[in-house]
Parts: C-alpha cells; sequence; structure tokens
C-alpha cells in the first residue's frame, strides 16, 4: 500500500471516529477490567476442563495487549508477573504429545503465548510444553477433507469424532504459523498455506449461504443436526463465528509481522496465502456488518445475536439474545482490522468502526456494573455450547444460561476497549 493511500485511510478513519464523538468513558475501562479479574483471581491458573484452555488463550491476549499499551510501570510489571506466573501452570499439561492430543484445539492458543514468552525469556519449560504441542499438533486427527478435529475426546468419541469447529480457529492458525520452521517435528499443519486450506475447509462447508459460518460440521453426518449433503450444523452460533474471526485477524498481523506484505523477501506461497486469508476475512465482515445493521433495525442498537442468522426469534417461550462475548470480540475484530488496515475499502470501514463503537457502548451501558469496591462485573456472556448432543438446534442455543464475569467476556471487554482508545486517541 502506497504512503499516499495510508495517510487517506488513516485521515478516513480520524474523521469517522470525530462524527461518531467516541464515548467519553472508555479511557481506563480495559485497565479497570484487568484489576478486577486479578481482584477475583481469574485466570491465575490453567484448567483443561470446559472453556478452560481457550479463556486462558483469550486472557492472556487481553493481559499482552494490556501490556504493551500502558505507559504506567507498576500495572505493567504486575500484570505481566501474572501473565508469566499463570503460563507456568499451563506447562504440566504439556509433557506428552499423546495426551495433549487428548485435548481440545484450544491448547494452542496457550501454546501462542508459549511461544511469545520463550522468546522472551528462553525458559527452557516453555520450549519443552511448544515441542510437545507442536508434535501433538503433527498428530491431531483429521477427516477424510483434511480439516482438523476440534477434539480427539477419547472418553466420548461417538459424540465427538469427526466433528470440526469455527471455534477451533481461534487457537490454531497464529500457533501454525508461529511454529512454520521452529519446531522439533515440522508437519503439514505448520506454516501459512496449511492455516490457509483449514480457514478455507471450515469456510466452505459451514457459510450458510449469506458468508455468515454456522457453528462446524460432522464430516461423518452421523449426528442428528448434521446437513445430509455438506455435514454443516443448522445455526450460526454467535461466539463460535467470533472466535472464527478472531483468529483469522490474528492470523493476519502474525504474517504480517513475521513477512511484511510489501517485502520484497515475502515468497510467493506467503503472499497468495496472506492475500486469500484477507480476501477471506473481508468476506466475512462484509456478512457480519449486514447482520448487525439488521440487529440495529431490530433493537435500535448494534448487537450480536446469540443465534445471528435468527435476530429477535422465539422459539416456544425460549428467545434469542444479544450476547456479550461476541458482541465484544466483534466489536474488537472490526476496529483492530481498520487500525490494521486490513479492511480497505472506504465505505466498509467506516460501517465496521460505527458498528464497532455501538457494540461497545451497548455492552458497556447495559451488561457493565460497577461494584462497591471499585471492581467491574460483567454478564450476558453465554455458556459453552457444543455440537456432541444428538440434537442442536437454535432453541438449544437460546437456552444455554449466562455468565456473570465469564472470562471470554471480560477479556473481549479489555480488548474492545484497547481498540476503542486506541481509535478515539
Amino acid at each position: 500500500m502506497t504512503p499516499a493511500k495510508l495517510f487517506s485511510l488513516f485521515a478516513a478513519t480520524f474523521a469517522v471516529a470525530q462524527t461518531l464523538q467516541c464515548p467519553r468513558n472508555v479511557h481506563g475501562q480495559a485497565s479497570q477490567m484487568i484489576a478486577s479479574n486479578i481482584a477475583r483471581s481469574q485466570g491465575a491458573a490453567a484448567s483443561s476442563s470446559g472453556t478452560g484452555l481457550i479463556e486462558l488463550g483469550i486472557f492472556y491476549q487481553a493481559l499482552r495487549e494490556s501490556i504493551a499499551a500502558t505507559n504506567n510501570t507498576a500495572d505493567k510489571q504486575a500484570w505481566t508477573a501474572y501473565l508469566h506466573t499463570s503460563t507456568a501452570t499451563a506447562i504440566p499439561l504439556f509433557t506428552n504429545a499423546t495426551s495433549a492430543i487428548g485435548l481440545p484445539l484450544d491448547r494452542f492458543s496457550i501454546g501462542t503465548e508459549m511461544m511469545r514468552q520463550s522468546h522472551e525469556t528462553q525458559s527452557a519449560s516453555l520450549l519443552s510444553a511448544i515441542s510437545t504441542l507442536q508434535d501433538s499438533l503433527a498428530q491431531q486427527p483429521r477427516n477424510t477433507n483434511g480439516g482438523l478435529w476440534y477434539y480427539d475426546n477419547r472418553n466420548n468419541l461417538t459424540a465427538y469424532r469427526n466433528l470440526s469447529y469455527t471455534d477451533g480457529m481461534y487457537s490454531y492458525p497464529t500457533f501454525a504459523i508461529l511454529s512454520a520452521g521452529n519446531g522439533t517435528r515440522q508437519s503439514d499443519a505448520v506454516g501459512p498455506a496449511a492455516v490457509l486450506k483449514q480457514l478455507e475447509i471450515l469456510a466452505a462447508i459451514c457459510d450458510d449461504g449469506t458468508g455468515l459460518l454456522v457453528h462446524g460440521y460432522d464430516a461423518l453426518k452421523a449426528h442428528g443436526w448434521a446437513d445430509p449433503e455438506t455435514g454443516a450444523s443448522p445455526s450460526v452460533w454467535g461466539r463460535s463465528q467470533a472466535w472464527y474471526t478472531l483468529g483469522l485477524l490474528e492470523a493476519l498481523e502474525a504474517l504480517e509481522a513475521l513477512h511484511p506484505a510489501t517485502s520484497p523477501v515475502m515468497t510467493l506461497d506467503l503472499k497468495i496465502a496472506y492475500s486469500n486469508m484477507k480476501l477471506l476475512f473481508n468476506s466475512l465482515i462484509k456478512a457480519q456488518i449486514v447482520a448487525l445493521e439488521r440487529a440495529l433495525q431490530i433493537n435500535g442498537k448494534y448487537g450480536v445475536w446469540q443465534v445471528v442468522d435468527l435476530p429477535g426469534a422465539s422459539i416456544n417461550g425460549s428467545r434469542n439474545f444479544i450476547e456479550t462475548s461476541a458482541s465484544l470480540m466483534t466489536a474488537y475484530s472490526l476496529l483492530k482490522s481498520v487500525r490494521l488496515n486490513i479492511l480497505e475499502d472506504t465505505k466498509l470501514r467506516n460501517k465496521a468502526i460505527k458498528a464497532g463503537v455501538g457494540l461497545w457502548e451497548n455492552i458497556f451501558e447495559t451488561h457493565v456494573t460497577r461494584n462497591a469496591n471499585g471492581t467491574l462485573d460483567l454478564g450476558g456472556t453465554s455458556s459453552i455450547a457444543s455440537l456432541s448432543p444428538q440434537i442442536v438446534n437454535a432453541k438449544y442455543y437460546f437456552n444455554r444460561p449466562t455468565a456473570n464475569n465469564s472470562l471470554i467476556g471480560t477479556s473481549a471487554f479489555i480488548l474492545a476497549s484497547l481498540e476503542l482508545e486506541k481509535l478515539c486517541g
């Protein structure tokens, strides 16, 4: 991209931000939520149960980005210590590749943070855990189309075998990109081309016909919910799509950091992978903007519905709802993709900024509360949703309970708040 075009994009972004009148209360919200998480001892230790791995992965990302953003030396030191101490508790999970394979793809979000820390500390224990994770990736079960299984759950293979989730694309891509040429055991599951292949397999099967992505697919078509032709699940779950979008964005950022698109040393294969990932991301954002504008028409506010393709719907007394974590993750992806110039079309950038700001404002106004002790609470985050049951339909997602102070939701709030601070200056 030429300097003139970059200047034009920055100028347009600034103008839109000024027109939107950025929220006055955004500054400091990210650091306050981190302090609240730490006060609750959230993210202090690793857990492999339920969403334990992926919630730590996004919490680590939120901490790392906050450390980079703050000018407060005391906060920087305290947050770094908290991050390193927590990451160390995850090392025992990754001492054996065979056992690591029995964990969801979410494990690789922990691996990404381990890789970044290893560059800073040269810790032998971190390097050993990373090597184990890389070995486990090489042995990860796949479907006949090459798609990675999300979860090789040996205790319940009937329910999980051959299932691929869009959720898995949050954790896998960046780890696989950073692992290329850097591991003890290389495989065709690492590197930009491998990442693009996995992203495209899921996108091709999970596209609901509008550009939105359903939760995942069953390659065997054995589950009752599986489409008889494609194996795709029936509903666009807001958070699984948000995970996929965020993972794709982080992969693009990682590729750009390692091999700038304008660099003459970027190989043709890398350029093709980067270009196709960027096209995929832009296409996905366009579809999500349409869905967000539909939500605005229904509610008068931006929001990501729990089931995105059924905005405002109710089924036998069960109602769809605006889900906190997906809304905040989407806000982050929209605003960050504008800042990184991954979205280049002016109209799309303007819509992304407007929707990103609107999402943050809606969640802040409706789901964030301040306690007497100064800590922040965040409500409205959906509990885990799985494709392992035989019946997975819209009502299943509608009926998922919501949790207060879910680490997924609070971490997404931190990330979205940081991006909004950068936009608003």
